[in-house]
């Protein structure tokens, strides 16, 4: 059942297991916390863009997720990647099929295409090197550079530039094909390879239909 949440930022949240045994939170009325614009130029992210997830059942990850956000279908990449939004960006969700469920990772979004660029630069100077990137998806349009924690693993991206669907007009949504132009537009990031991939996959969650302590 919805109770009032003691976290910071108070509120109402509820939980539940989705169809693969993750933990899923809902929550309304929380304050928003305090912050200060982003200024032109500067590498911060401003918000999460997106969040993809691997699952071993694609089909059903999508159908329940339609049923319970009602979200919509922007694009697919062959039957291996489905793209969902909730309101005009491209997607906010989207799940590939893998072996096991897991994290795939989480997209950070930037002001703009030169602030994306100095995140990522400001990354190299400290010495993380990008897992795959700079480059711009064919599939929303967004730029990105992944880079992966050397410990957990974690595989965060740096973005900008998604393409906006625009409620009041049809959009189709199209097949893309697996492939290098459908992974990179610009093809100056180095190929998805097998390497790439393999982190991207992540190891299989451990968390799954055991509900954290409220």
């Amino acid at each position: 059942m919805p109770a009032t949440c003691d976290d910071v930022g108070g509120g109402y949240r509820f939980r539940f297991l989705d169809c693969e045994g993750r933990t899923v939170e809902v929550s309304s009325r929380v304050a928003a916390r305090a912050f200060r614009s982003v200024e032109p130029g500067e590498g911060r992210p401003t918000v999460i863009s997106h969040v993809v997830l691997n699952t071993s059942d694609l089909r059903t990850a999508l159908t329940f997720y339609q049923s319970i956000f009602d979200l919509k279908v922007s694009d697919w990449v062959e039957d291996i990647m489905v793209f969902l939004r909730s309101e005009t960006a491209h997607h906010m969700l989207a799940f590939t099929r893998a072996p096991h469920t897991s994290l795939n990772h989480v997209a950070f979004e930037l002001r703009g295409i030169d602030e994306f660029m100095r995140a990522t630069g400001a990354m190299v100077r400290k010495g993380y090197s990008p897992l795959w990137g700079p480059g711009r998806h064919g599939v929303g349009a967004n730029t990105f550079t992944y880079f992966q924690e050397p410990v957990s693993r974690f595989v965060a991206e740096y973005t900008t530039g998604m393409l906006r669907i625009d409620p009041d007009h049809e959009w189709t949504p199209r097949v893309y094909p697996g492939n290098a132009q459908t992974s990179d537009t610009w093809g100056g990031a180095s190929p998805r390879d097998d390497a790439v991939s393999a982190n991207l996959l992540g190891c299989p969650d451990t968390g799954l239909w055991q509900p954290p302590p409220v």
